[in-house]
């Protein structure tokens, strides 16, 4: 029982080691992080004061009245997925292999819907006014309305579920980091680490993911209706474009937590909490699911190829052939080796399995994800059914900038948490001691 229980204490020591120490790391990332953010302060400000005209040069009906914006914000609405999806995995499934990374991939949801919501400030123009006049005008029949309800009751739900699975780790952590003990101990809430209250807490997550489960498809559906939903304009209209987008966001998260757990795994040399198995089971995942959206894609461009309406065959031109060909071919030659160096690292030559084939081809996944998202958005949109001329939208300095700072939001936040609350879950040692008591 005492070599148990010094092994636990040796592990949560080494967890709580970004609370407990502060290096130079740290605090140049911390200082980059802020800086990128300010950029994303300077757009704001811009855009709030001169109008999308100036920072953007949208326009309509000649142009486009979404840019870059929504595909940045269709990206982290993505990216979002995968929290909710990896710890329901690992609760409802049992997979407990999953369950080291599951509070970093919960923070993935965490942040990076408000990063969403900050580009989502910027697309609409007047965001003092967002609010109330969504609250006040908003139709239950209207997408965007949709958009608003689940984003929101998904952010809270998340939240939510996060606490209530951390409620263990504040008891745990109270006694061994002083400077945030009492903040500990209020958010505990009393909880003690017995057998019994910590059945009962596990039995309390397992059914708010089976309900957070719906929740979170929703929300990727919703964001697909927006634009499948939208008639008037050529190559959105269609009923698979809710099933696509939850697709792309299930591969657009994964991605996204394999690049951000290897990188916690090197940085804070956590190999032994977030294994290569671990990273090499996502990566399996990953590298089917990329093959799944293969197939969907080469299913929507032949459908749009073969004899389709005016409309859908001018903008499809445009992709295939026209001025954003430049974009879509790289894109999908990017995804073809992304992939195929999924599958050679973790089918072909497993034998030889090395992280950073996994970990560059879910970074060329992603940028393939964000290049698809401007591809859906941009095209549609300057190749209007009604009779005006073809638009010009090319994005600007000041869009680029928001996107890094929405960027160092997310990462700022990842490091605030780090240094006040444990990354990863703690021992169970409550449970040791009943063991051996």
């Amino acid at each position: 029982m005492a070599i148990i229980r010094r092994h636990l204490d040796k592990v949560t020591q080494d967890l709580l080691r970004p609370i407990l120490t502060t290096g130079k790391a740290f605090n140049f990332i911390a200082a980059l992080s802020l800086v990128m953010f300010s950029l994303y302060v300077y757009a704001f400000y811009l855009q709030f004061f001169h109008g999308h005209g100036f920072t953007t040069r949208q326009s309509t009906p000649v142009g486009a009245v979404w840019g870059l914006y929504a595909a940045i914000i269709v990206f982290f609405i993505g990216i979002s997925h995968v929290g909710i999806g990896v710890s329901a995995a690992a609760r409802l499934l049992n997979l407990e292999y999953l369950r080291p990374l599951t509070r970093i991939a919960e923070l993935l949801t965490l942040f990076c819907l408000p990063a969403a919501v900050l580009m989502i400030t910027l697309d609409i123009g007047r965001p003092e006014k967002f609010v109330l006049n969504v609250m006040r005008y908003g139709r239950i029949t209207a997408p965007f309305c949709w958009s608003a309800t689940v984003i929101s009751v998904y952010l809270f739900a998340s939240t939510i579920y996060l606490y209530l699975s951390m409620r263990r780790d504040f008891a745990v952590a109270a006694d061994w980091v002083p400077k945030w003990g009492r903040l500990y101990r209020l958010l505990a809430l009393g909880y003690t680490d017995t057998k019994e209250e910590r059945e009962l807490h596990e039995r309390t997550l397992w059914w708010l993911a089976l309900v957070l489960i719906p929740i979170m498809v929703s929300v990727h559906s919703v964001y697909g209706f927006v634009f499948g939903l939208h008639g008037g304009r050529p190559g959105w209209f269609n009923p698979f474009m809710a099933p696509f987008f939850v697709l792309g966001a299930i591969i657009n998260g994964f991605a996204t937590l394999i690049i951000v757990v290897a990188i916690i795994r090197k940085v804070f040399q956590w190999e032994r909490y977030l294994s290569i198995q671990t990273i090499r089971n996502l990566g399996r995942f990953l590298c089917w699911m990329t093959l799944l959206y293969i197939y969907f894609t080469i299913a929507e461009y032949v459908t749009y190829s073969y004899t389709p309406p005016a409309g859908e065959a001018y903008v499809v031109q445009t992709v295939l052939v026209g001025e954003f060909s430049p974009i879509f071919w790289p894109a999908m030659a990017a995804l073809i080796i992304g992939f195929l160096m999924l599958l050679f690292n973790q089918t072909v030559f497993n034998h030889q399995f090395t992280l950073w084939i996994t970990v560059a081809g879910a970074t060329l996944i992603n940028v393939v994800l964000f290049a698809t998202r401007y591809l859906i958005v941009i095209p549609s949109l300057l190749r209007p059914l009604l009779p005006f001329p073809s638009g010009v939208y090319t994005p600007t300095l000041y869009e680029w900038g928001a996107f890094l700072g929405a960027i160092g939001f997310v990462i700022g936040a990842y490091l605030v948490f780090f240094k006040i609350f444990p990354a990863i879950e703690l021992p169970l040692i409550g449970e040791v001691e009943v063991k051996g008591s």
